[in-house]
Formats: structure tokens, C-alpha cells, sequence
């Protein structure tokens, strides 16, 4: 379940969300350094505009880039996380029922009588 959560938001991350990247430092009026940053783009778009893909692996890229369905992922995504809430809380309350000492006592290890 995990897998296909990891799966489901690096496909998000890598293909639909635009990323400012860090192009150098200006200085302002008091001598402070700003960092500067490009436009932002998706990661796709900058092997693109990098020209370093063959065709054969821009068209393929594009093809999977166009694939993708954001709405989708969003409720794939909101899905598992609620089934990963649900497994999490059913172990949570477990281990807190678990941590309260039995009224009973442990048949398994036998009654113990002083021996008179």
C-alpha cells in the first residue's frame, strides 16, 4: 500500500509540480545577498527545454506526462492515506488496550499457593 502511495505522489512530484531552481545571488541596495530563482517549471519540461533527451525518449516522456491524470492521483492518494489511517488507528488502539494489566489472572502460567 505504501508502494503504490510512494508511486502515486513521485508521479505528482516529478511530472505535474513546477519547481523554482536556484540560478545565482544578486545583491540588493543595503549590500545584502538575495538568492535568485528561475521561472518555475516541471521537471519534464526542463529535460525538454535542455534538449538532452533523444526523440524517441521525449516523445515517450510526453506520452507518460500526458497519461497522467491529476485529480485522479489526488483521490488515489486521498484513498490510501485513509486505509493507512484506519490500519494505523485498529494497531494504535491494540497496543493501547494491550498496555492495561488483565482484572484476570494468566491461566497459562498457573496459580500459585503458599505452601503451609
Amino acid at each position: 500500500m505504501l508502494n503504490r502511495l510512494w508511486r502515486l505522489a513521485g508521479d505528482r512530484f516529478n511530472y505535474l509540480t513546477p519547481t523554482n531552481r536556484p540560478i545565482g545571488f544578486a545583491y540588493d541596495v543595503n549590500g545584502k545577498r538575495k538568492r535568485l530563482y528561475d521561472t518555475p517549471k516541471n521537471p519534464p519540461g526542463r529535460l525538454i527545454a535542455a534538449q538532452v533527451l533523444a526523440p524517441e525518449q521525449e516523445a515517450e516522456l510526453l506520452a507518460y506526462r500526458g497519461s497522467l491524470n491529476p485529480a485522479a492521483i489526488g483521490r488515489q492518494k486521498s484513498e490510501l492515506q485513509v486505509m493507512l489511517l484506519k490500519l494505523a488507528k485498529d494497531k494504535a488502539e491494540q497496543l493501547y488496550l494491550a498496555s492495561f494489566p488483565s482484572a484476570l489472572p494468566d491461566i497459562h502460567k498457573g496459580i500459585r499457593v503458599k505452601a503451609s
